[in-house]
Order: C-alpha cells, then sequence, then structure tokens
C-alpha cells in the first residue's frame, strides 16, 4: 500500500520506488489517498450539516486524481487499484486502511517533504508509533540502483528477540528482490557506561578491569554475529562499532550512501503504541536515506477501527485490480 499524500501527482523518483519495489515482489499495489477537510466537515450555521454531496465530492475529485497517477503505475505492468476515506488524523486514516487490507509493506513519504504537500508534519512519526505492518518512509531523493540496505540490530538490549530476526529478514528480502546488498550494524554501548549500569563491574578491583573489558567487548560482538549467523550473513558485511545509535547510525549510512535503513520500533511497557522518543526521531531526521520500520510480531495497534467521522455510505471508492 503506498500512502499518496496529494492525488494531483506525486514525485517521480517516489513513483519509480514504490513501482520497483511492487514489480521486484510481484506484489499487488494500492493507491490510498486519505481526504479531510475541516472547513466541509464542520460548516457554518447557513449550510447543512446533513449534506453529504460537498464530502462526496471531494472523496470523487480525489479518486479521479488517483486513478491518473495509477496509470502511470499500470503502464509498466504493475497491478493497482486506488482507494480513497474520508477521515482524520491522516495517521489514523491509514493505519485503518492497514487493518482493513492488511497489506504486507506500506509505503510512505517522510515528514520533510510532506511538510511542502501541506500534510501534518508528524504523520510519520505517528504512522511509526501506531502502524501494525512494516513500514517504509521514502527520504532519499535518488532513485534504487542496486541499493545498499542496512539492518541496525541490538540484540544485546532488552526488547522482543524476534525483533532483530523481523529486520534481518526483511533487510535480506528487500535487498535481494532490488538486486542490492545487505549489511549489518550495531552500536555496542561504550565501556565507560556499561561499567555503571551494572552494579557488579562498578566493584570490580582496577587490576580486572581490562580483563572485563575485553571479556565484555566479546561478549557483545558474540550475541550479534550468533544473530547474523543464523542468518547467513558474512562476518565482512557486520560492522559493530562503540557508542550510540543515534549518532554513530546516520553517520554510518551516510557515509557509505545507503540507500534504505531498516530499523525497529519496540512497545514500551504497559503501552501498545512503538517507542519513538527524542533520540528515535533525531536519527531518522539525521538520516538521508530511505527508513523501514518493523515492529515486533505481537504488535498491536493502539488505533480504532471505526472512524469517528461517520459519514453516509462511508465514502471509500475503489477501483478494481487491473493490467
Amino acid at each position: 500500500m503506498f500512502a499518496v499524500p496529494s492525488p494531483i501527482d506525486i514525485g517521480l523518483i517516489e513513483a519509480d520506488k514504490v513501482a520497483g519495489i511492487a514489480a521486484a515482489l510481484d506484489a499487488q499495489l494500492q493507491l490510498f489517498h486519505c481526504v479531510f477537510d475541516t472547513g466541509v466537515a464542520h460548516p457554518g450555521l447557513l449550510v447543512s450539516a446533513s449534506s453529504q454531496e460537498p464530502i462526496q465530492q471531494l472523496v470523487a475529485n480525489a479518486q479521479q486524481g488517483l486513478e491518473r497517477i495509477a496509470e502511470r503505475f499500470r503502464a509498466r505492468r504493475v497491478q493497482v487499484e486506488t482507494s480513497v476515506r474520508w477521515d482524520d488524523p491522516i495517521h489514523e486514516g491509514i493505519v485503518r486502511q492497514v487493518l482493513r487490507h492488511k497489506p504486507s509493506l506500506l509505503i510512505a513519504r517522510s515528514q520533510h517533504q510532506e511538510r511542502a504537500a501541506g500534510l501534518h508534519a508528524h504523520t510519520d512519526l505517528k504512522l511509526i508509533e501506531t502502524c501494525p505492518c512494516p513500514l517504509l518512509l521514502l527520504k532519499g531523493p535518488s532513485p534504487y540502483a542496486k541499493p545498499l540496505v542496512i539492518a541496525a540490530v541490538d540484540p544485546t538490549h532488552d526488547k522482543p528477540a524476534e525483533l532483530d530476526e523481523q529486520i534481518l529478514d526483511l533487510a535480506a528480502l528487500l535487498s535481494t528482490a532490488l538486486a542490492g546488498s545487505l549489511e549489518v550494524f550495531h552500536a555496542r554501548t561504550p565501556w565507560d557506561e556499561a561499567i555503571h549500569l551494572d552494579p557488579e563491574l562498578r566493584d570490580l578491583p582496577e587490576y580486572r578491569d581490562e580483563e572485563i573489558h575485553r571479556a565484555y567487548l566479546a561478549r557483545m560482538e558474540a550475541r550479534v554475529l550468533k544473530l547474523t549467523a543464523r542468518h547467513n550473513i558474512a562476518r565482512a558485511k557486520v560492522n559493530i562499532v562503540d557508542g550510540h545509535a543515534a549518532d554513530l547510525l546516520p553517520r554510518f549510512a551516510n557515509e557509505r550512501r545507503a540507500d534504505i535503513v531498516t530499523m525497529g520500533a519496540a512497545p514500551r511497557s504497559r503501552l501498545r503504541h512503538a517507542f519513538i522518543g527524542d533520540t528515535a526521531e533525531r536519527t531518522l531526521a539525521a538520516l538521508r536515506c530511505d527508513v523501514l520500520i518493523v515492529k515486533p510480531p505481537r504488535f498491536r495497534t493502539p488505533v480504532r477501527r471505526q472512524s469517528t467521522h461517520h459519514v453516509v455510505a462511508g465514502p471509500e471508492l475503489r477501483t478494481r485490480l487491473r493490467w
């Protein structure tokens, strides 16, 4: 599913990326647009609030626009359908469509491009928090040409173990389908911090500090290599650095001119939202390439299936799949 930010048109590069992914994965594509206008939804006193005609007209116009966009994909032999829904906020409307149609992948334009389209600045961050399926945010300015996909993993932290497995599986799937290459990145907690986080390490005598330090480095590396070995990834493709991922991952990806970075969004304890804090937001902002966000297998979205914006016939116009 591609969440089209505007039914008027889409960029040539993002159209090329979306079409390329759909073709490479032999996937059906749904173009989806969430339309909403506050002035139409809440008309003034002189306008009948019960009238659905303005809403239906907006939906119909958006559908016509999507159909024009869809023809560009059909010209590339991609099987496409289009769909429009009246809903707000945008990210909830998109997630509700995901819940209805259960796509294997949601593709959306990043917030930096969305500002130019007049959409909510934090739509992509909200999608990261709530979207139940893998989410590819388009940020990179160049089309895919044997793309480098980087999988950012962290098997040393307290989060669902399946998440790193999912990250590697999807990163490998995408890199193989697009005839690209795959590398793994892990930011290891610096020793100076690790020693303060573990009470047992803090109490060690000085003469054992270097010995335990070497053991710590080896143990963390072994965890990462054990993970990557299960996915048949060569040691030369595994990059382990000491520091904070928020600083080092964007630097590494930008220096390597990565096309896609695959990373996880783990749920907070006692909450179903994915964790998106200042550090994660800073990492996303610093990355210049596309970002594939992966959720743990048992993630459940907090978005309700039923929208609060009830409209007669619940306007959704769709076209059938066709070549």
